[in-house]
């Protein structure tokens, strides 16, 4: 949360309201706290009326008229009746000329239009419209004919579009807020705010001013200014440090968190701003480092530069940051020793109650003051590079309430020393570390948790039997953590707030408990990677994530999974058998559906709606049969569609083609057929992995598929494809560019809000099965023709496999310009001459299968050619050198009478053979076990019989 969203609210109490001859004095500090001297004067003319003043006909009139153009649906305006608006709720108005001063209608839920006759309200000094409802309509233009007015709060009430500039003659305006609105109000320029110069307060959070290029300049001139708050509002790439000095020396509030786009470093004005007590530049994208004039700003109490880029050392000159209550440097780059740190800030602070430096690189260990910060409620040292043994003294802080050390180096063991007086604490998490816990079975720690994360650490071999006493507890992570054998049954039981529930890789054995659907608040239930077996029982109505996945379940799936709550069902690698139940399809808020590498049968449940969530179904590795039904073309949110391995059969519908968002579509080894259709290159021109291998597909490779410009791995192999190889291939652009450096990232990766604050992955479709590599396999087809030269413009290809085809000709030369090729199979085709000398280059080669073809001239010498054995050349009896050591290349003279006597040896080795099967299979056998020659004859033999048997069979 931001300083501006935890301001105090500026509405005064009700008996502030009704009280009229109490001293302005006394009332002023309830009006607004954090300036109660500049809004003394307003306050005094604001409470200084008498109920006995009677409002002007004309003012009375306007009001009235507000009243029947708006919706009043809870009946706040149900006091406005009578002649004197001045008793009328929110109404208040100047004892001395009975004019209307004050609207106050904040959280009065109006609704509708705001009646333009509000504008007779020429003396109003404070209006308040927040937290109504408007409808997206704009700020009425007549709010800026309003001279006097000093406050103006519009903050949530649904208004929408470009702000006003009229509002920029309200030149005696000291409070601005146009914050939170439900609909986007948009700021062009500044302009109209750099003439509102008696501002003290400004929110324009949750605003869009990326068109403002001039708000800081604006800002600037704003010399009363106290309070600045524009976080969230989309606030243009600035150059923080364009002023050395500024004009808002008063600041006491910076919250810019949250504008993503600054782009800048820290600004050196700010150091100078003395009175600055909250500062929050959050997620502002800023770089460099945290300079030592940090140290000045003597009257901060919370500071916040979390999630920036932030880099070096955490400056000592903190130590004299006495009243500092809040810091938040977490996800940054800062390092340095976290014991020079925290010494640093213990010298003084001893109001320290919140310390996150989460998510830096920061090294060191705990011993030696973590003891010291007495004061410390929170605490979050998460993602660093701390180590070391947990001090035993950690347990001495008796205000802690959130203690976080997860994804460090720490080891040692933990005992109930660690913990003996942390009556407080409800969040602990200690998660990947080398920890080992070790509690006797019969403690009872002094507090009540209601978070516990200990994922990768060492509790078991039993499930920790200190957790029973924890009745309040919400979440459980003890994931990894050693476990064995079955869960004690009080877990089930053990809290009615259990929300969720990680044991996932361990060694659980046993059933899922039938009273699992008595855990009516638990949404998250995390078993992968155990023993479990037995049948699914029926599931809380609550739960959103199910994840039972690497078991030996078995039986049929449940025919209900709870309400329609759910949004991860995760239960692959189980053996699971049955029908998919239809109500599956019901499951709208469903995003991802994994039930691969089960025995589950049957047809694919034809049900699904077009306003179903579901981005990935996973389906593959079962014993499904039938048609790809035609309503699973209305999921116009699908990423990624598996349905590979299976026995599906017929054509696939075209429906799918409304799947336009499709990026991996795998339907391979299942027994589909049909040609493949146009309609994959024309709608699914997102899609970057085509899998249909191993079916029935006939035809031609349609020319459209060469708009799927973003295709990174095609695999048509094991069909009956026919046609020559297209030349069109050349054009998949995406197989021309190299994706970016470094980027190892799975494709698609959901995650859920999870233990201390920190979100965890539930499913991530990694497309381990395609190696994530950029592919073309087109074997075992019946392609003819010749290899396309075209293909040498996939300079990114990492893997190419034509083989088992008709395809002849030569192999062209473009493709030694794929120089990220890895992989290259041509065996098993009618391919003629040389192998290019330009294959040589390719540096990244390390499969070379160029067997059984009839390729001649000397093999090539170099670079990774030098790796490749004799079996990458089989079967072609023209060719000759290295690896070939048994055939020399000859001069062209010799090599044409060694052809003559190879042909004349052709015939002889005939009829030889014809012999041989005349005199008996055992003769043979006699001579194979006797003559190391003659085996080797007959393996050449076979050799080229094989040859022209699949040279007839493309003929």
């Amino acid at each position: 949360m931001g300083v501006c969203s935890s301001l105090p609210p500026l509405e005064k109490d009700k008996a502030v309201q009704t009280t009229i001859n109490t001293h302005c004095e006394e009332l002023a500090p309830l009006f607004y706290s954090n300036f109660p001297r500049q809004a003394l004067t307003l306050w005094c003319l604001i409470v200084n009326t008498r109920e006995t003043v009677a409002c002007t006909a004309a003012e009375r009139g306007a009001l009235v008229a507000f009243n029947a153009s708006i919706n009043n649906p809870y009946g706040k305006l149900s006091s406005w009746r009578g002649e004197n608006c001045c008793n009328w709720s929110g109404v208040r108005c100047s004892k001395k000329t009975s004019r209307v001063i004050q609207l106050d209608l904040g959280k009065f839920a109006l609704q509708g239009d705001i009646s333009p006759s509000l504008a007779a309200l020429t003396n109003l000094v404070y209006l308040n419209l927040s937290q109504n409802d408007f409808g997206g309509v704009s700020i009425p233009e007549f709010i800026g004919s309003f001279k006097m007015l000093r406050y103006l709060d519009l903050s949530g009430a649904h208004f929408g579009g470009p702000v006003p500039p009229q509002l920029g003659n309200l030149s005696r305006l000291q409070h601005l807020d146009l914050s939170d609105s439900y609909y986007m109000i948009t700021v062009d320029n500044f302009h109209w705010v750099s003439k509102l110069t008696s501002l003290r307060y400004l929110d324009l959070s949750w605003s869009y001013l990326a068109a403002s290029l001039d708000w800081l300049q604006a800002v600037n001139v704003l010399p009363f200014l106290q309070v600045l708050c524009l976080n969230d509002a989309s606030l243009p790439a600035t150059n923080l440090n364009s002023f050395s000095q500024v004009n808002f020396t008063t600041l006491k509030i910076i919250d810019l968190r949250s504008n993503t786009n600054l782009n800048s470093s820290l600004p050196s004005w700010i150091w100078n701003l003395s009175s600055l007590s909250e500062l929050d530049l959050s997620s502002c994208g800023l770089s460099g480092v945290i300079p030592d004039e940090l140290g000045k700003l003597t009257s901060l109490k919370f500071v916040g530069l979390k999630d920036n880029k932030l880099e070096g050392s955490i400056p000592r000159s903190v130590s004299g940051l006495c009243n500092l209550v809040h810091v938040d440097l977490s996800g940054n780059l800062l390092s340095g020793d976290i014991t020079v740190i925290a010494k640093a800030l213990l010298h003084c602070m001893k109001r320290l109650l919140i310390l996150d430096l989460a998510d830096n690189k920061l090294k060191g260990n705990l011993s030696g003051w973590l003891e010291q910060m007495a004061s410390l409620r929170v605490l979050d040292l998460s993602k660093n590079s701390l180590s070391g043994d947990v001090p035993a003294s950690m347990g001495n802080l008796s205000n802690l309430t959130h203690l976080d050390i997860s994804s460090n180096s720490f080891g040692g063991t933990l005992s109930e020393q660690h913990f003996v007086k942390l009556s407080g604490l409800d969040t602990l998490v200690l998660s990947s570390n080398s920890l080992k816990i070790v509690m006797k079975p019969s403690w009872v720690p002094p507090f009540q948790l209601r978070e516990v994360g200990m994922h990768t650490c060492l509790v078991g071999p039993q499930f920790p039997t200190w957790l029973q006493s924890q009745t309040r507890i919400e979440k459980i992570d003890v994931g990894s953590a050693g476990i064995s054998g079955m869960l004690p049954d009080w877990i089930w039981t053990l809290s009615s707030s259990l929300t969720s529930l990680n044991v996932s890789t361990n060694n659980i054995t046993g059933k899922l408990p039938a009273s699992l659907e008595q855990l009516k608040m638990l949404t998250i239930l995390n078993m992968r990677n155990n023993q479990l077996e037995g049948r699914i029982p029926d599931l809380p109505t609550g739960v959103r994530m199910l994840d039972l996945s690497h078991n030996y379940l078995s039986g049929s799936l449940p025919q209900s999974f709870g309400g329609n709550e759910l949004y991860y069902l995760l239960l692959s690698n189980n053996y699971l058998s049955g029908v998919i139940p239809t109500d599956l399809c019901n499951m709208l808020s469903m995003e991802v559906i994994d039930l691969s590498s089960n025995n589950l049968s049957g047809e694919l449940p034809d049900c699904w709606h077009k306003n179903s969530n579901l981005y990935i179904i996973e389906f593959s590795s079962n014993k499904l049969w039938g048609e790809i039904p035609s309503t699973m073309g209305s999921l116009n949110s699908l990423i990624s569609l598996h349905l590979g391995k299976n026995n599906l059969s017929g054509t696939l519908p075209t429906s799918l083609q409304s799947c336009n968002g499709l990026v991996l579509l795998d339907l391979g080894e299942n027994n589909l057929s049909g040609n493949i259709p146009k309609w994959i290159g024309n709608g699914l021109q997102t899609l970057q992995f085509l899998n249909l291998r191993s079916n029935e597909f006939s035809g031609e490779i349609p020319e459209v598929l060469s708009n799927l410009h973003a295709l990174q791995y095609l695999d048509l192999s094991n069909n009956k494809l026919s046609g020559p190889v297209p030349h069109f291939l050349g054009n998949l652009t995406s197989m021309c560019m190299d994706n970016p450096e470094g980027d190892t990232t799975p494709f698609i990766k959901f995650k859920i809000y999870g233990i201390g604050g920190a979100y965890f992955s539930v499913y991530t479709d990694t497309f381990s099965k395609f190696d994530r590599v950029k592919s073309i396999d087109l074997s075992a087809n019946q392609f003819t023709g010749e290899v396309p030269s075209e293909l040498g413009l996939l300079s990114a290809l990492h893997s190419l496999n034509m083989s088992r085809n008709c395809i002849g000709g030569s192999i062209p030369d473009e493709l030694g310009s794929m120089i990220r090729l890895e992989s290259l199979d041509l065996s098993w085709n009618n391919l003629s001459g040389p192998i290019p000398q330009g294959l040589v280059s390719l540096s990244f080669l390390s499969i070379l299968n160029l067997s059984y073809n009839d390729l001649s001239g000397e093999i090539p010498l170099g670079n990774q050619f030098a790796t490749f054995g004799g079996d990458s050349y089989l079967g072609n009896v023209n060719l000759c050198g290295y690896p070939l050591v048994s055939r020399i290349c000859l001069p062209n003279s010799i090599k044409r009478q060694h052809h003559k006597h190879h042909q004349h040896s052709e015939m002889v080795t005939y009829l030889c053979t014809l012999l041989g099967f005349a005199s008996g299979l055992s003769f043979v056998v006699v001579i194979l076990v006797s003559r190391a020659a003659a085996r080797k004859a007959l393996f050449q033999f076979t050799d080229s019989m094989l040859n022209k048997l699949h040279a007839a069979a493309c003929s």
